[in-house]
């Protein structure tokens, strides 16, 4: 039991991983070139870079989105499949 329950906990944390990831480095990209253009035309409102960001959420999760729902669904599908294991207690 306690094999198979690490090795469903071990893909939803590589799942989360997986999902999470381009969200962050693509808003962190975003970020670091809001931030140099703000330095360059000396406007320093922290709205200015919300927009970018947003949009950049926005894109990512219509392109990405389809990708991220099949990674959740194949970690669901495995967890229901490994429910009578867990429940052999």
């Amino acid at each position: 039991m306690e094999s198979i329950a690490a090795s469903l906990m071990t893909q939803a944390l590589r799942t989360a991983a997986l999902i999470a990831m381009p969200a962050v480095i693509a808003i962190a990209i975003v970020g670091v070139v809001m931030g140099i253009l703000q330095t360059l035309v000396q406007v320093q409102d922290q709205n200015v870079a919300f927009a970018p960001k947003l949009g950049t959420i926005a894109l990512l999760v219509s392109f990405a989105g389809p990708a991220a729902f099949a990674l959740l669904e194949t970690l669901l599908v495995d967890a229901i499949h490994a429910l009578p294991e867990i429940a052999r207690v």
